[in-house]
């Protein structure tokens, strides 16, 4: 925790496809302040109605405007690497946060792309990433895990929100409202982040603890998922502890999921001018005596001059990982290869052991008259006794 001031960050909010754009429009309506807000979609409507400052409409000569309806092979070798007509809108982003769904739609199959663009300009990359609904099947669910796979080797880090979390909340019984509480949390921790990461404070949170928090790996749990958040704000007297009850018991963290998978805690405040240090501290002691785990804690805390009485908490659990469970296509073949000669030598000699016992089809010995046609007529047609087997008809050897 670094406790020095700081030069503000240019932090700019970057959404990609359908979902990140409902999270801007979320972030819009439930949160207050400016953000540099920019939306990549194929969807012309969708991309009209969204509250973005900056907005890019990819691939009008393939989707006509129309979207990808989840379908990535319609994007199959576009990149946004190439090209000057993002240069003007990316200049000068030193830290972005890119929100996108890995379901396999436009998301999916630009997020990488563009998160190496912002890399070759020396940007610092958070990626915020929903996954599907486990009913969605195989195929989006392995779009998903490639798609993270690939995000992971060019982002800082990779935080993973998981839409069955819906399931097991109390939203899940309001079918309007269910997807919304996730955008909707989402955008408030995208809120959060971007605040203790671009203004003065007396606590910067940056990149460098998210990339600590959740480690260069992924997670199979929850289907690679490895943070949940939970986001309250309060005001007047007794603030604080109504905040610290309300963001424990926030919609993402009343299954407890969390506190039985995760490992480390992110903790965002924006508060007043006339909150000290030691007012912070505070804050944080009776948020950790609070909590039912104890995990190691990483703050910021950003200061807002128009909150006098007010106060926003934002908490970030994650899973930090170091390995890795996405196989390598060509990982069973090297595992084929490293077996050893005596293991191999091993194998055939138990192989051809066991072939000794075993005969082949067509030695195997067939009543040539069953019994269950003995009171019955032949069948006979020609010279063919059509009751036999046609192996034994025909005199073919079978073979194993």
């Amino acid at each position: 925790m670094n406790t020095t001031s700081i030069e503000n960050h240019k932090v700019a909010i970057l959404a990609v496809g359908g979902t990140g754009a409902a999270v801007l429009d979320n972030l819009a309506v439930a949160c207050e302040g400016e953000h540099r807000t920019i939306c990549i979609d194929t969807d012309a409507l969708a991309l009209r109605g969204t509250v973005a400052s900056k907005k890019i409409l990819v691939a009008p000569e393939r989707v006509h405007g129309l979207g990808t309806g989840g379908e990535g092979e319609l994007l199959e070798g576009l990149s946004l690497e190439e090209g000057d007509s993002l240069d003007p809108i990316l200049q000068g982003i030193s830290t972005a946060l890119v929100v996108l769904s890995v379901s396999g739609g436009t998301g999916a199959a630009l997020s990488p792309s563009l998160v190496r663009r912002l890399k070759k300009q020396k940007a610092e990359v958070v990626v915020l990433a929903v996954t599907p609904f486990a009913f969605e099947g195989t195929r989006r669910k392995n779009r998903a895990t490639q798609c993270l796979h690939e995000l992971r080797k060019v982002a800082d880090a990779v935080l993973v929100f998981n839409n069955d979390r819906l399931l097991e909340s109390s939203m899940s019984k309001d079918l309007r409202e269910g997807q919304r509480s996730l955008d909707r949390a989402i955008a408030r921790t995208v809120h959060g982040l971007a605040h203790v990461m671009e203004k003065n404070g007396m606590v910067h949170l940056g990149v460098s603890e998210l990339k600590e928090a959740v480690g260069s790996g992924c997670d199979a749990v929850g289907m690679l998922e490895n943070a949940w958040a939970g986001v309250a704000e309060a005001s007047g007297e007794g603030r604080e502890e109504a905040a610290i009850e309300a963001v424990v018991e926030d919609i993402l963290l009343e299954d407890g999921r969390a506190w039985k998978e995760g490992n480390r805690i992110l903790v965002s405040v924006i508060t007043g001018p006339e909150t000290s240090l030691n007012d912070f501290h505070g804050l944080l002691e009776k948020l950790r005596a609070r909590l039912p785990v104890d995990m190691p804690i990483s703050a910021g805390a950003a200061v807002d001059p128009e909150r006098s009485e007010s106060l926003s908490l934002t908490l970030l659990v994650t899973r930090r990982s170091e390995g890795t469970v996405l196989e390598k296509p060509e990982g069973r073949k090297e595992e084929k290869k490293s077996v050893s000669v005596e293991e191999t030598s091993q194998d055939e000699s138990q192989v051809k052991k066991g072939k000794r016992f075993v005969a082949a089809q067509g030695e195997l010995e067939f009543d040539r008259t069953p019994s269950r046609f003995a009171r019955s007529t032949p069948s006979v047609r020609g010279a063919e006794d059509l009751d036999r087997p046609t192996f034994q008809r025909k005199e073919i050897r079978l073979r194993v």
